[in-house]
């Protein structure tokens, strides 16, 4: 499981930086699977995908603050406050996984309603707002990591 797993410090930045980019692409496969579940009505399904990826994000989040926020504050530090700012969004990321997530699992079809409503809806904006992230980190975080580490 790659929450298990330990950050490799030795793994060259942009070697790592293809590796999350690649492990972006894998995330996104799984949103479309939890879009078309919430689509075809089955938040449970929905959620169980976002639980059965929950410990790689989290451990891919990890890696992120310990590896490249590390070289961007000690070479760039100047250029950070954007990166900084991105990088900050993983903690509404946590918080969704390890508290919200667990809510909407209770939730079924027979629910309430507009409970039901807002699981969907819950989980729908996850899902959009990774995506603007996951965007984000390469357009700003992963370039900015690189310029750091080849200012060596």
């Amino acid at each position: 499981m790659a929450s298990a797993s330990k950050i490799n410090f030795d793994e060259p930045i942009p070697e790592m930086i293809k590796r999350l980019k690649s492990e972006h692409r894998k995330f996104e496969s799984d949103f479309v699977k939890v879009k078309t579940s919430i689509e075809d009505n089955n938040v449970i399904l929905a959620s169980e995908i976002i639980q059965s990826i929950s410990d790689e994000i989290i451990h891919h989040a990890v890696e992120e603050e310990a590896r490249l926020m590390r070289v961007i504050m000690h070479k760039v530090k100047e250029e950070s406050a954007e990166s900084i700012k991105i990088i900050q969004e993983h903690n509404w990321v946590m918080n969704f996984l390890k508290n919200r997530i667990i809510t909407i699992e209770k939730v079924s079809a027979s629910s309430d309603p507009d409970e039901y409503e807002q699981a969907k809806n819950d989980l729908n904006e996850f899902v959009s707002n990774l995506r603007k992230h996951f965007k984000e980190e390469e357009a700003i975080v992963f370039p900015l990591a690189l310029r750091a580490e080849a200012g060596d």
